[in-house]
C-alpha cells in the first residue's frame, strides 16, 4: 500500500488544479478564436468587400470565406490567387472545398468564353475546371455537386466546334446524347 503524505496530497491536488485551470483557459481561448472567425466570416457574407489587415487571413475558413466573397465580386484572379495561397493552410475537407470552388470559377469562366465564341480559351479553362474537380473527387469520391460539374465541364469541352466557328441555328441545341460521358455505367436513365 502507498501512503501520501499530507504535503505530497497538497501538491497532487494543486497539480491537478493547475492542470483543470490550464485546460480551462485553453477551451476559453479556442473558443473565443472560433467566436472570431465566425463573425468574420459573417461579416464577409454580408457581400461588402473587407480589408484583409482586418481579418484573420491565418485561418483557412477566413480565407475561404474572403476568397468567396471576391468571386462574388467578379474578381476572379483575386478568388483563384486566395483560394490557391489558402491550399498550404487547409485540412483535407478544406481542400476539396477549395479544389471544388476553384473548379466552379474555371467553370464559370468557360463558360462565359464559350458564350462569347472565344472557343479555344473557353475548352483551356474547362480542362483546368476538370482537373479542379477530378482533385476534388480524388479526395471525396461521394461529393456528388462535384461529379455534377466534372459532367458538365466535359459535356462544354466536348459540345464546343472545333476550329473556325460558325453560328448556325442546329448549334444552339445542347447535345443530344443519351449516355453521359461520365466514365462508369450510368445508373436512373430511362
Amino acid at each position: 500500500m502507498i501512503y501520501l503524505n499530507r504535503n505530497k496530497l497538497i501538491h497532487l491536488i494543486s497539480l491537478l488544479t493547475i492542470m483543470v485551470i490550464g485546460g480551462l483557459v485553453y477551451n476559453l481561448y479556442t473558443l473565443k478564436q472560433q467566436q472570431q472567425i465566425n463573425q468574420q466570416i459573417s461579416l464577409l457574407n454580408q457581400g461588402e468587400m473587407v480589408d484583409m489587415e482586418a481579418l484573420n487571413m491565418r485561418s483557412p475558413e477566413v480565407r475561404i470565406a474572403y476568397a468567396h466573397l471576391q468571386r462574388r465580386l467578379n474578381l476572379f484572379d483575386e478568388a483563384v490567387e486566395t483560394y490557391s495561397a489558402t491550399e498550404r493552410l487547409a485540412n483535407q475537407q478544406q481542400l476539396v472545398q477549395i479544389h471544388y470552388n476553384l473548379g466552379n470559377l474555371y467553370l464559370s469562366q468557360a463558360i462565359d468564353l464559350a458564350e462569347n465564341l472565344y472557343v479555344d480559351r473557353a475548352v483551356a479553362m474547362a480542362d483546368v475546371a476538370k482537373d479542379f474537380y477530378r482533385s476534388s473527387l480524388k479526395n471525396q469520391p461521394t461529393f456528388w455537386e462535384a461529379k455534377y460539374n466534372l459532367e458538365a465541364a466535359q459535356r462544354l469541352s466536348r459540345d464546343l466546334p472545333m476550329g473556325d466557328v460558325t453560328i448556325s441555328e442546329e448549334s444552339q441545341d445542347a447535345s443530344t446524347e443519351l449516355w453521359s460521358a461520365m466514365p462508369g455505367f450510368p445508373i436512373g436513365l430511362p
